[in-house]
């Protein structure tokens, strides 16, 4: 760079394609063409289109489709076909609500503005979109996105630039570990079959994309047979099984323009006469070719006439048959639709084409398979053996009209439900056949031979067992298991016992004897401890109200217990302590009596309202510890061979004791049922949880289950070993157990039409009353209370009148003032009947006073112990009423009238 006085920079030009491509295109034309070959892309876009329209050029390109061309001139003609309404439409089909659309060209941002206007009306909750920046380095851009989706199922649209673009991503994303079920790719690549996708074809993902050339085409094979001749290497072309479809079109260009060429020829034979001298081709100006730099602009003499051949002709090509619309896009195509997923693939799913859209190869119809499983052949109905099992498969020959059922109409069940909902998924029709033995399936340890559905599944005589089949280690040996639709374990079933309705004094049940028992020698302790700190405090005593020099205490003994007794039954009492070790004596009592009255109350309800039932037993070990209850199983089949190689204690000697005792063994389930209803409690069948459960929702409701499960196994749906449909069906059963299906058939056919209400009949769901024999003790006690209260008064009072209340009544023909009036001496001889008085001299005072009050009524004094006599008496004088008081201390006599 130059810093003089006129300063210049030699700046070198870069060579971009922007640059290159003016240069290569003058120079092609100048040697003289017909048309032009050649990639196009978004930035060289405006560069093609100011040559093909300036010269009238026809300009073949393989690369950029319809939409992502904003500009385009009458002399281009786009080969590729255009995949974004089949993306569009893939997304539909597979019924994805939230898509993450990842790519990494301005190609990729034109189309998903395109996708974005198209799908204004669909289903989707959202969009997210990634651009990559660096698809050598897209490691942390996947891990969040993945951590930024909660979803179970993430689904992803690619759309790269190139197929070596897809192959280094697609290297990436099992190393973030995004190649795994739950996880759903589709790829915008017209070469979806050259791509190694090996690393997706173990974890369940389900990748889908397009492939435009036919390799099952005969003329496509040849094809591929003469490019594979020459030797060509370039972009692993020597190591591809098909043809890469950027080689294909460039190919179609080539037999397109031919096409024209040999048209042009076929009309006209002397069309290119003056074209051609000396081996070189030159403009009607009589110019070489077609040079750039001619002032005007010449255009080529047949461009126009090439073009239209090209735009109109309907050739064969490597793509399919090349038809373009008027503005040279690429239509009426085809595009092929594969998949890969576990253990699978590529295979083909259908067709995609411009017109139609998808079909489905298999049943012609756009039928969705949502879940991206392969379907297998129509053509083939699976045959499922299955064996009579409630609720799992039951027989019906006729409807409820009487009409003779059919097929596989005849079953119900959970098996028969679970056989429909997989078939669905997977796409095949299906045919339920009973084993004909009506075995499970057990290996003679003689022959070596296996029976029941195993066996049939071993002599491939079925596709599938769908029952409750248990998955063994030797099973699994023999044929292949899906994993566990049900889990399951051996039970214990009992019939149930007669329920204990509460007793008497079942009001005393929520609290046990020995806190009665606590109770009552607190409530002594208390009232004794209240009395003597009441006894011994100074400040419980006060003086009485008579005047005298005498003190009194409320909290006698009795008036203690007395206190006690209230606050126990929270209620009040007059005495209050007044000391404060008092208080704290009845502060602590009415905290601990609050404590106690709620527990109670709480438990009250629970223990007056429910009847329980009190079992015999409650687990195995309580089974094998006794001899009054026997127990069996059935004869074979995994409960007797996990019992036979237990080494487990417990389950060792139960099968000692079961093997030596041949009666308590049964050939069936239903034999063992039954055989549980008819012993009245003397026999417990062993038998696997999900037949106890069952059976204890169905009537006559009198069997139950106790006790844990004694083990923990799966039942699965088994298929011969080294089949196709064993990785499909897990995935089915992973599908249906995710999306709550497996939960609700077992609702269904277990509760919801069970007999025993949904609770199995064990408890009452509804509200329930209280009746008389609950609380009958409560009554029994207030009768009781009633009875002995009227008798100890009755004896009360014979008491006292005899022994205690020798007094002499007063006299109809006495008046109150005789007795008032008098002292002692003036009284007659032993008529020592007084009225108390607080003031003791001989002075006579006399009070009265009258009141109106129909009767008389007297009251005789009484003596207590002869020297102080003490009494009261009512009297009458001339009509009215009057009552007088006298009080005698030996010689003093104080007299109130």
């Amino acid at each position: 760079m130059s810093t003089g006085p006129n300063p210049r920079a030699n700046i070198p030009a870069q060579r971009t394609a922007q640059n290159v491509l003016p240069i290569n295109v003058c120079r092609q034309m100048s040697e003289g063409v017909f048309a032009i070959i050649g990639q196009k892309t978004m930035q060289t876009a405006d560069i093609v289109q100011a040559f093909t329209t300036t010269f009238h050029m026809p300009y073949l390109t393989p690369s950029l489709s319809r939409d992502t061309i904003r500009k385009h001139s009458k002399y281009e003609l786009h080969m590729k076909p255009d995949f974004t309404q089949a993306l569009i439409e893939m997304i539909s089909f597979l019924e994805w609500d939230h898509v993450h659309y990842l790519y990494d060209s301005d190609e990729g941002m034109i189309r998903l503005q395109k996708m974005f206007k198209s799908m204004r009306n669909a289903s989707i909750a959202w969009f997210n979109v990634k651009r990559f920046n660096d698809i050598h380095h897209v490691h942390e851009d996947l891990r969040q996105i993945d951590r930024g989706d909660i979803n179970a199922t993430k689904s992803f649209v690619l759309d790269l630039s190139s197929e070596e673009a897809y192959k280094i991503v697609l290297k990436q994303i099992p190393e973030v570990g995004m190649n795994k079920y739950g996880y759903n790719y589709l790829l915008g690549t017209l070469d979806f079959k050259s791509l190694n996708l090996s690393r997706y074809r173990h974890g369940g993902v389900n990748i889908t994309g397009f492939q435009l050339i036919d390799d099952q085409n005969s003329d496509n094979r040849e094809y591929y047979r003469e490019m594979k001749k020459m030797k060509i290497t370039s972009s692993g072309f020597d190591r591809r099984e098909t043809i890469p479809s950027s080689a294909a079109l460039i190919v179609d260009a080539v037999l397109s323009l031919d096409d024209a060429i040999e048209s042009m020829l076929d009309n006209d034979t002397d069309v290119f006469r003056y074209t051609f001298r000396r081996k070189h081709v030159y403009n009607y100006n009589r110019t070489r070719g077609v040079p750039c730099t001619t002032d005007p602009p010449t255009p080529w003499m047949h461009g126009n006439t090439i073009y239209k051949l090209l735009r109109t002709r309907k050739p064969p090509g490597v793509s399919g048959q090349l038809t373009f619309d008027k503005k040279g896009f690429r239509q009426d195509y085809k595009l092929g639709v594969y998949t890969v997923n576990l253990e699978t693939g590529p295979y083909k799913l259908g067709t995609w084409s411009s017109g139609i859209g998808f079909r489905s190869i298999y049943d012609g119809s756009r039928d969705k398979n949502r879940h991206g499983y392969r379907p297998l052949n129509n053509s083939t109905t699976k045959v499922i053996t299955s064996i009579l099992s409630p609720p799992f498969l039951m027989e019906q020959t006729h409807d409820d009209d009487g009409t003779p059922l059919i097929g596989n109409d005849r079953f119900s069940g959970y098996a028969k439900d679970l056989s429909d909902h997989i078939a669905k998924l997977l796409g095949f029709e299906y045919e339920i056949r009973l084993v004909k033995d009506r075995k499970y399936g057990s290996k003679n340890p003689k022959t070596k031979e296996w029976n029941g559905m195993i066996g049939e599944l071993i002599r491939h005589e079925a596709h599938l067992a769908v029952a409750p089949l248990t998955i063994t280690a030797d099973r699994e040996r023999n044929v292949d298991f899906s994993k566990p639709f049900m889990n399951i374990g051996i039970s214990i079933m009992i019939r149930q016992p007669d329920k204990q309705k509460p007793g008497v004094f079942s009001f005393m049940e929520p609290l046990s004897f020995q806190i009665w028992m606590c109770i009552i020698v607190a409530y002594v302790g208390v009232s004794v401890g209240l009395f003597l700190v009441s006894r011994f405090s100074p400040v419980e005593w006060k003086k009485t109200e008579n005047g005298l020099e005498s003190f009194r205490n409320e909290f006698s003994l009795m008036n203690s217990f007395w206190f006690s007794m209230g606050a126990l039954m929270f209620q009040g009492s007059d005495a209050c302590p007044r000391s404060i070790s008092g208080r704290i004596i009845g502060g602590v009592w009415w905290f601990f009596v609050l404590i106690t009255i709620s527990s109670y109350t709480a438990n009250l309800a629970a223990f007056l309202t429910i009847e329980r039932m009190l079992t015999p037993i409650e687990s195995a070990d309580d089974l094998s510890k006794q001899t009054e209850i026997k127990y069996g199983m059935i004869t074979s089949g995994t409960t007797k061979e996990f019992f036979k190689n237990s080494a487990v204690a417990t389950y060792a000697r139960m099968w000692n004791y079961m093997s030596t005792t041949p009666d308590v063994m049964v050939e069936s389930i239903q034999e063992g049922i039954d055989k549980v209803r008819n012993s009245k409690g003397k026999y417990a069948f062993l038998i696997e949880s999900s037949n106890n459960d069952y059976v204890n929702n169905r009537k006559p409701c009198n069997t139950m289950k106790v006790g844990p499960n004694l083990n923990s196994k799966g039942f699965g749906i088994a298929t011969p070993r080294g089949s196709d449909m064993r990785d499909k069906i897990t995935l089915a059963v992973l599908t249906l157990k995710e999306d709550g299906t497996l939960h609700t058939l077992h609702r269904r056919w277990w509760y919801e039409k069970g007999e025993c209400g949904m609770d199995g009949g064990s408890k009452d769901t509804g509200k329930q009353s209280l009746s008389l024999s609950n609380v009958a003790g409560v009554f029994y006690i207030l009768i009781s209370g009633l009875v002995f209260s009227i008798l100890l008064g009755v004896f009360e009072v014979l008491y006292y009148r005899r022994n205690n209340m020798k007094g002499t009544y007063l006299r109809g023909t006495e008046t109150s003032q005789t007795i008032v009036s008098s002292t002692p001496n003036e009284r007659p001889v032993n008529d020592d009947r007084a009225l108390p008085y607080e003031n003791y001299n001989n002075d006579k005072f006399v009070s009265e006073y009258t009141y109106s009050a129909p009767g008389t009524i007297g009251f005789d004094g009484f003596n207590r112990d002869g020297s102080v006599p003490i009494g009261f008496e009512g009297y009458n004088r001339d009509g009215t009423r009057s009552i007088g008081f006298e009080g005698i201390n030996g010689d003093n006599i104080n007299t109130v009238n």
